[in-house]
């Protein structure tokens, strides 16, 4: 294969992209769980905003966009830390089990067990998030694709 007929490498992205993108799971997890705790009412996050004069951002109609922009900026980060960084699809397989587990507990289910499905889908979400983060300290790069290689 000469060299005008391989595909052209992607390029590296810009600084402040790579920054964007090293904490977008985070952020975007974290984003999450706030709003469906909020959702939920526990009790701790009812009390600290009503405290701090924000107990007005307990309405579904901040909680529920914010809850879905977050856990989209999750995904691009998880995404993006897969096809760039470390190759592994474990992180983003699980991330996508516990999002519609934390959206089902604030949309579908009520009462009772909206809380554990709540809480079930975080714990799922905060676990992919963390095997993101570890994946990517130990520096384990993608693999070069085949047509690449040759």
């Amino acid at each position: 294969m000469s060299d005008s007929t391989r595909p052209a490498l992607p390029t590296s992205p810009a600084p402040a992209e790579r920054r964007a993108a090293t904490w977008a799971d985070s952020a975007g997890v974290l984003g999450a769980v706030f709003a469906a705790l909020c959702c939920m009412g526990a009790p701790v996050i009812v009390s600290v905003l009503a405290a701090i004069g924000l107990s007005w951002l307990r309405q579904d109609a901040i909680l529920w966009p914010l809850m879905f922009f977050s856990l989209g900026i999750a995904f691009w980060g998880l995404w993006g830390d897969r096809r760039r960084r470390h190759g592994l699809l474990g992180p983003l397989a699980l991330a996508t089990v516990g999002a519609p587990a934390l959206v089902a507990g604030v949309v579908l289910v009520h009462g009772p067990p909206a809380r554990l499905v709540i809480y079930a889908g975080a714990l799922v979400l905060v676990a992919a998030t963390l095997w993101n983060i570890s994946a990517r300290k130990t520096g384990r790069q993608a693999p070069i694709p085949r047509a690449v290689q040759q």
